[in-house]
């Protein structure tokens, strides 16, 4: 069997590197207003954080922790940040008084949609650049990719 390691060395450098061009793009593309609304300073974890609430909400603190594979008290700093940004709010649970739920603001939904927006862009521009036949090879190969993931993660 091949080993892949150089090849699996160029992958890592390449995500490294669309992820860096993607951050960048971020920056670049914010407005004084937004800047002020949402604060320059947002970290990608923070950004993660946000994506997984949106994705699951309501959350409880430990679930969401278990998702981002961090420690409740990690994921508690953080989730304060996102408090104090006006992105996220703590609310006690209809069912059970003693549990607190986590929830997007609609600031924060506004601001995903936003990053969406510039990620797809992102993309958009980078399969341009590549051109038809390399962009079609690419989304082929992450098509490939998901489905690999989602049959590994069924057969757990």
């Amino acid at each position: 069997m091949k080993d892949y390691s150089s090849e699996a060395n160029e992958i890592f450098n390449t995500i490294q590197v669309i992820q860096r061009w993607m951050h960048d793009r971020f920056h670049c593309n914010f407005d004084e207003e937004r800047r002020m609304k949402i604060g320059h300073d947002l970290t990608m974890p923070q950004f993660h954080m946000l994506v997984t609430i949106k994705q699951f909400e309501p959350l409880k603190l430990k679930e969401l922790a278990e998702y981002l594979h961090v420690s409740p008290p990690a994921a508690s700093l953080m989730l304060d940040r996102l408090v104090e940004l006006g992105l996220v709010i703590r609310e006690q649970s209809a069912e059970d008084r003693r549990e607190i739920q986590i929830r997007l603001t609609p600031e924060a939904s506004e601001t995903l949609k936003w990053h969406e927006r510039q990620i797809l862009s992102g993309i958009k521009k980078l399969l341009q650049g590549l051109g038809d036949e390399t962009a079609s090879q690419w989304v082929d190969v992450y098509k490939k990719i998901r489905q690999y993931i989602i049959s590994v993660q069924n057969n757990k």
